[in-house]
């Protein structure tokens, strides 16, 4: 059968205190029970071979004396010699017996002429299973001994006892000695004590413990709690100066650093808020401004493009042909790129569909021809694919190139060159790049580029979330997007459609 532990009780027997205490226990009961495991254990058995050596002299003593008596022919003296032997202090009681169980002499002359067996029940049986020799058994019932012989009958003998293999048994038990009683009532007095010493040094070792390391490790835990909770006025009492006291320092110095830190976060985040409103507005006013030049643009597209078919009916005009069809162009020219700023203007629905990248390349270079002629820096398109199609939103993938164009232009000097292609990786993906010969990224700053508010910018140049806001929508499109960057090639952004 599986037993689980409940998460509770899981938890708690991981806790450095359980571990303490478990740990504890198993130490102290190793260091203080072992030694008095031993050292009874060697009492004991210095007391059983003790034993065992007066209860084979006192077997010898029996024997030499009733061997004496029997051989001058007599039996009168050995109730006398069991008697006597029986005054030591260790003996408790002499039998002897014949083979029909009937006891001959005793130490307890009332036992005279009765059966053994109704007088101890059980007490030789055992042993007259067994051989003939002398045995000597411990009862484990009230720590005595008791050792039993056959009399076997000799040549000597035979003369009286006849031809019987046994002529008696003998049968001595001891008692405790006073030393005796006094080990064993002293071995539970050291058990006991033992047990008390464990006990109270378990609970001094706990009690310790609980002061000394879990109570301020538990002030400690709950102050990261509250921390945690976002309660960031909590602060802990240096109570002593040991390392808690340390700890609880450090820990108010931290929690002081992300106040101050915070703090400054919020400023910095006021600031790039108060930024990027103010470009929404720039871009609402732009949008506006395009609306307008776009109607204005409009009548002087008409306009224009009448005159030039005047020019080609009537000749008076005809000298100033190639003058409409500048003013033609140009004024197709303007009506684009308000157009493409009027789309990006818009809010963005979700749509995905199948596009072509090369087409919202086409818009995006067309959009910037003014702000790159006039910074005198060229964009290059390069197409290395047949197919271009991606499945997207079409003006999310036109923020990304406006992103990243946009940040290629701030980096680029004049004669700068941008690189804006689509080519195919090792595993046949579309990937579309936009590349300068600007000032790159230092190196130690790539793997920021794409936090929220990170920027290398001039404050008023950069708010810091252009490279956000590519990256979510790269992810939007199962695309990945990375950099590389040298600050003296420039900068590669590179967006792999899987």
């Amino acid at each position: 059968m599986n037993v689980s532990l409940k998460p509770k009780e899981a938890k708690m027997l991981k806790t450095i205190k359980t571990k303490f205490v478990l740990s504890l226990i198993v130490f102290i009961l190793l260091s203080v029970g072992i030694p008095i495991y031993f050292l009874i254990n060697q009492f004991q058995k210095n007391f059983h071979e003790r034993s065992l050596i007066l209860l084979n002299a006192t077997m010898d003593m029996l024997r030499y004396g009733l061997d004496n008596e029997m051989l001058q022919g007599s039996d009168k003296d050995v109730q006398a010699i069991v008697e006597d032997i029986s005054r030591y202090e260790n003996i408790d009681h002499i039998r002897i017996f014949n083979e029909e169980d009937k006891i001959l002499y005793s130490t307890i002359k009332n036992e005279i002429g009765k059966d053994i067996n109704a007088i101890a029940p059980g007490h030789i049986q055992p042993i007259l299973e067994e051989e003939f020799e002398r045995k000597i058994r411990l009862i484990e019932d009230n720590h005595t001994y008791n050792a039993f012989e056959a009399i076997q009958n000799s040549k000597e003998c035979q003369s009286c006892h006849g031809n019987n293999v046994v002529i008696a048994y003998l049968d001595v038990d001891s008692h405790l000695t006073t030393s005796e009683s006094h080990f064993y009532t002293g071995s539970m007095h050291v058990i006991y004590l033992g047990t008390v010493v464990i006990i109270i040094l378990i609970l001094g070792f706990y009690l310790f413990f609980n002061k000394i390391i879990n109570r301020p490790l538990k002030k400690f835990m709950f102050a990261m709690e509250e921390l945690e909770n976002g309660n960031m006025d909590i602060k802990m009492e240096a109570s002593s100066d040991n390392e808690f006291g340390m700890l609880e320092k450090h820990f108010n110095k931290m929690v002081d650093e992300i106040n101050n830190s915070r703090d400054e976060i919020d400023q910095l985040h006021f600031k790039q808020l108060q930024h990027a409103d103010k470009l929404a507005h720039i871009g609402e006013l732009t949008a506006e401004m395009a609306h307008e030049i776009n109607n204005h643009t409009g009548i002087i597209l008409s306009r224009s493009d009448y005159l030039q078919l005047e020019a080609y009916k009537n000749n008076v005009l005809g000298k100033y042909k190639d003058d409409f069809d500048v003013l033609v162009d140009e004024s197709i020219k303007v009506s684009k790129i308000t157009r493409n700023i009027l789309k990006h203007s818009k809010k963005s629905i979700k749509e995905f569909r199948e596009l072509d990248l090369v087409n919202i390349i086409e818009d995006n270079i067309q959009m910037y021809l003014p702000i790159v002629n006039k910074r005198n820096i060229k964009i290059q398109k390069s197409i290395n694919v047949e197919n271009a199609f991606v499945k997207g939103d079409n003006l999310q993938l036109d923020q990304v190139l406006t992103n990243l164009i946009s940040n290629s232009i701030d980096a680029s000097n004049s004669n700068g060159i941008i690189e804006i292609g689509i080519e195919r990786t090792d595993k046949e993906k579309i990937q579309l790049y936009v590349k300068d010969n600007g000032k790159g990224i230092p190196l130690e700053n790539i793997e920021q580029v794409f936090s929220p508010f990170f920027t290398t910018k001039e404050s008023d140049k950069g708010t810091g979330i252009g490279l956000y806001i590519v990256k979510k929508i790269c992810d939007n499109h199962n695309a990945t997007i990375s950099c590389e960057s040298n600050q003296t090639n420039g900068t590669r952004f590179n967006i792999v459609f899987n």
